[in-house]
């Protein structure tokens, strides 16, 4: 199933470049450049975990087409498949992403750490969000292009459903890795709050429920229950 949802990625992003036919000549030599570094800094690394950290947040920087939660099922695989991290581990990561002042692809930094320490965190984060910047500052020009550009329009229309799916996928996968009662209370309390009816009393923010989840969860254990491993 992982492999499929990589796949997935892979092929939308190849259709996508049909969205910029008439520029990918341009942007030909950038984007192999962008493509060169995560290798380089892997065969500096001498490859082995180092070399899987950056591979991984290659990954997960390149291909987070709609949002940080899309590549969840990937990173997760890398993560928990590898052995640096186990399933309740990774979901911490994840929670720590959505905390932290930045995306939710920032959960790949903790991979690196769980990986190879500060020094995979770091590289983690550098690799992670290079193709970020490359696009922009390589695409920078041509984004009003695009932005008039039936093909790329119809694209986005396509892939925005999609990128849905992915991240309820994601949600299913997470989900799954809980274990004590009570966390699964946490959870239906938190879809309450977040997708209950729209009501003052009722609904809340994302800060609010997640501060309400962390609360919980720290009585919890100040109370001696059960808790994850």
């Amino acid at each position: 199933m992982v492999a499929s949802v990589g796949s997935a990625f892979v092929a939308a992003l190849n259709l996508s470049g049909a969205a910029i036919e008439p520029v990918r000549d341009d942007l030909a030599g950038k984007l192999r450049g962008m493509v060169a570094l995560p290798a380089l800094g892997a065969a500096a690394a001498g490859g082995g975990v180092l070399g899987g950290v950056a591979w991984v947040a290659f990954k997960v920087g390149a291909l987070s087409f709609g949002g940080g939660f899309v590549i969840i099922p990937l990173m997760r695989a890398d993560a928990v498949g590898r052995g640096w991290m186990t399933g309740t581990q990774f979901l911490n990561a994840v929670a720590l992403g959505q905390i932290t002042p930045g995306p939710v692809v920032q959960t790949v930094s903790a991979v690196g750490y769980a990986a190879a320490g500060l020094g995979g965190g770091l590289l983690a984060a550098l690799v992670a969000f290079s193709p970020s910047f490359v696009f922009v500052l390589a695409g920078a020009g041509y984004f009003s292009v695009l932005r008039t550009s039936r093909v790329a329009q119809a694209f986005l229309d396509g892939a925005g459903p999609a990128a849905i799916g992915a991240i309820l996928g994601s949600a299913v996968l997470l989900a799954g890795t809980l274990r004590e009662p009570w966390q699964f209370a946490v959870l239906a309390g938190a879809a309450v709050l977040l997708l209950g009816p729209a009501l003052p009393v009722v609904r809340r923010g994302v800060v609010l429920t997640l501060l309400a989840a962390a609360a919980t969860g720290l009585l919890v254990a100040l109370a001696g229950g059960p808790l994850p491993h």
